[in-house]
């Protein structure tokens, strides 16, 4: 069975893998050649593990990595971007398409991309597949479904069922032993029974038997594990029963085998698995024992059977473990979450079930919410952002049915650091937009989701639409509406937000006083107290009040402590080096950014993660070290160029680190000055913050040839033949892509190196070719 890994990341197998080698070989052989291969057949065939084994074996020829997205979740073709962008752990903040982001950050990139089950998204998989391929040349992607994607130039693998014993094999154990299907049979029954062994006198039944499941994985693997209960001459009795009578009764995407055994093997269940069997595919992505208790328990299967129930399908085959640093979740294969779905609609509790998922999840989301008072915030966090395909079932079903649009609202509103801190601000628009569209004005759920949807827009950077949204919020939840003082208290804190961003210090102090004065005393809100505190001592500090910001800093710091905030405790750190700076005091300045840098790693904050680097440069300058400086700023600026976010933040930090720049340029001569420019833009978000908290002890990493740093291996061949004097058709036809591209490509390179024209990237090119840089 197969092992998940974290986001995005290829996951192990639990088990060892047995046959498939000329399979494996044939994807291996492929990838070299095509940079789309699919992986196909009928359900149960072994399509992803063959997939894995094919990927994990060719790991090391794509420097940037092997990323594997599990579709099987994704019921919604408009999402499928959005679950490419979560597996490749991308968070653009930017307006532009998913897509379009998600071509932008492959363009260069020397990826694997495993798209594992397309089969109920094909057209929408051939479309991305083509778009990500047209963008980036140096992307290889593997898929695996039921059926082609159709995209020209796909190499498809069809998997055949595994080879079966031929009629002399029983006659030698040494020869049945090396057939694919027999070994499989073998090894899954030496893992319920570490003592089998296959003899001379058990060859005949275990042939047998391997032929009668037409030699495919899944079917071989659920009777395998019956070798606990039953002997051979028991399995292959009920065999020629059940596949006799079912072989006919299946679809035509499954094997009948197949069927027929998944079939066989819900017979043989206990009257509570069948039932679980038939509750757990509500879960759209892995699930834990308490997830299970709280969503499939009542009077029929109480809470204190689910866990011994959910066991017994373990033991059976049904449901696979995965184990990991984070504790045990549970998967089920597609075509055994397909079954159990079929027998649940035959009962008529699916309503009810989805019902018990929304709760659980919504009741997870203000866990989470509250997380620093009862846990591990950082630790609640990441929990929740694993569970996105299950919340986002959850919010799926609110938006479908009208009289849970109010519930919706308030989980996705309790959600907003999943969206602001986690780096998910695109769902969380996506989200909170379409659980708006129903009109609800004036609604206590309606209001808060409008605002947290003005927090997203703050977030982002996007001025406007927070500024209009503000304005909605007025028009529809005048004072006297329900739950009006909190819902007013609140848009004043998020007007004072907008005013600080817009660079209006004074009235973003008179808003963000105003709220902390009346939140303060019973700590009410902390989601709302704790921010507020924080950007009231930024506008302090940039307005020239250092000691009075310094007191809110630490006042914020002692209540982060107390409600176990940590993620905005990191942004006071950040604050705190800031008066330190105004102070004039480098090391102090230093010491304060790099605490909260070392925090905001963990999390998902660009933004906050900039900030730091951008200080931290400024600091570096004032010691004297412009090299040092020189590099964090530019990797910084390649992370604002990279997300989308070269105007966001707060326009008078924007300012400083502007005239930190300009320091760099002014006292280092300019060759240094470019060489520190590019070994800062190449180092990468990871290495940019290893640089910054000194973790490495000599030197820095660089990823790319320096001389042509910031740009990608893309944009320098571009760059190259604009020096050429070739114009973006001609560039376009040299390198068989698209103009729009090349257009793009150059939009970059003119943003990247801070150019205005094109002969300045042409003389740029020019002097790196020569080696002048």
């Amino acid at each position: 069975m197969i092992r998940r890994s974290g986001t995005g990341e290829l996951p192990t197998e639990a088990t060892s893998f047995v046959g498939r080698k000329e399979e494996v070989r044939q994807v291996r052989r492929l990838l070299q050649v095509s940079r789309l291969v699919t992986v196909t057949g009928v359900a149960g065939i072994g399509k992803t593990r063959v997939a894995i084994k094919a990927a994990s074996s060719v790991r090391r020829s794509f420097a940037d990595g092997v990323k594997f997205v599990e579709l099987a979740g994704v019921s919604d073709p408009a999402r499928l971007e959005q679950a490419v962008a979560q597996a490749l752990e991308l968070f653009d903040l930017s307006a532009k398409p998913d897509a379009e982001v998600l071509a932008e950050r492959l363009r260069d990139r020397r990826t694997l991309l495993v798209l594992d089950t397309c089969e109920h998204l094909v057209d929408a998989c051939a479309r991305l597949a083509q778009t990500l391929l047209e963008s980036s040349p140096q992307l290889r992607i593997l898929a695996t479904s039921r059926q082609s994607l159709g995209v020209p130039g796909e190499h498809i693998v069809a998997l055949p069922p595994m080879s079966l014993p031929g009629p002399r094999a029983a006659g030698s154990v040494g020869a049945l032993s090396r057939c694919d299907s027999v070994a499989l049979f073998v090894e899954r029954v030496e893992a319920v029974n570490p003592a089998y062994a296959l003899t001379r006198e058990n060859a005949e039944e275990v042939a047998e038997i391997c032929t009668r499941l037409d030699g495919i994985p899944l079917a071989i693997e659920l009777v395998a594990v019956r070798m606990r209960a039953f002997t051979l001459g028991r399995i292959r009795d009920l065999l020629d029963d059940r596949l006799w009578l079912l072989s006919g009764r299946t679809a035509s995407a499954r094997h009948p085998t197949v069927g027929a055994t998944v079939d066989w093997s819900h017979d043989l269940c206990t009257p509570d698995e069948r039932l679980l069997w038939s509750r757990l595919p509500v879960f759209v992505s892995g699930f834990d024992a308490a997830a299970a208790e709280g969503v499939c328990a009542d009077e029929a299967l109480p809470a204190d059977r689910i866990l011994p129930t959910l066991l017994g399908l373990v033991d059976k085959s049904i449901v696979i473990p995965v184990k990991s640093d984070e504790g045990t979740v549970y998967r089920l294969l597609d075509i055994i979450r397909e079954y159990g779905a079929a027998k649940l609609a035959e009962t008529g509790d699916e309503h009810w079930l989805r019902r018990r998922h929304l709760r659980h999840y919504f009741e997870l989301a203000l866990r989470g919410k509250e997380s620093g008072r009862h846990g591990d915030q950082l630790a609640t966090w990441s929990r929740v952002r694993r569970e996105w395909p299950n919340l986002r079932a959850a919010l799926d079903l609110c938006v479908a049915d009208p009289a849970l649009r109010e519930t919706g609202l308030m989980m996705a509103a309790a959600l907003w650091y999943l969206w602001v801190a986690c780096g998910m601000l695109r769902e969380g628009r996506d989200q909170l937009e379409r659980l708006l569209a129903q009109p609800l004005p004036g609604s206590h759920a309606w209001s808060w989701g409008l605002l947290t949807l003005v927090y997203v827009a703050n977030a982002r950077g996007d001025v406007e639409q927070a500024r209009l949204l503000l304005e909605r919020c007025s028009l529809h939840c005048p004072p006297g509406t329900p739950g009006g003082e909190l819902v007013q208290l609140v848009q004043t804190k998020m007007s004072g937000t907008l005013a600080s961003v817009e660079g209006d210090p004074r009235r973003a102090e008179r808003m963000l006083g105003e709220v902390i004065e009346r939140l303060r005393p019973n700590r009410e809100l902390p989601e709302v107290l704790l921010p507020a505190m924080v950007e009231l001592g930024t506008s302090l500090v940039l307005g020239g009040e250092p000691e009075a910001a310094g007191k809110i800093f630490m006042e914020c710091r002692l209540l982060c402590d107390d409600l176990g905030e940590v993620w905005v405790n990191a942004h006071a750190d950040h604050g705190l080096g800031l008066v330190a700076r105004a102070e004039g005091d480098a090391a102090r300045t230093i010491a304060h950014t790099r605490d909260s840098l070392r925090v905001k790693r963990h999390f998902s904050d660009t933004i906050g993660v900039v900030s730091c680097l951008e200080l931290l440069a400024c600091a570096a300058a004032e010691e004297g070290d412009l090299a040092r400086a020189g590099r964090l700023l530019a990797a910084a600026r390649a992370e604002r160029i990279d997300k989308g976010l070269l105007e966001q933040g707060n326009p008078m930090l924007i300012e400083e680190s502007a005239r930190c720049a300009e320091l760099v340029g002014q006292g280092l001569p300019r060759r240094e000055a470019e060489e520190a420019a590019r070994e800062g833009a190449a180092f990468g978000l990871d290495g940019a913050i290893a640089y910054a908290l000194g973790e490495e002890a000599e030197g820095f990493a660089v990823r790319r040839d320096s001389r042509w740093a910031p740009l990608t291996r893309r944009e320098r061949e571009v760059a190259e033949l604009v020096a050429e004097g070739l114009t973006n058709r001609q560039i376009a036809q040299r390198l068989v892509v698209v103009q729009r591209t090349v257009d793009s490509h150059v939009e970059h390179i003119l943003a990247k190196l801070g150019f205005s024209a094109r002969t300045q990237i042409a003389a740029w090119a020019t002097r790196r070719r020569r080696g002048n840089a």
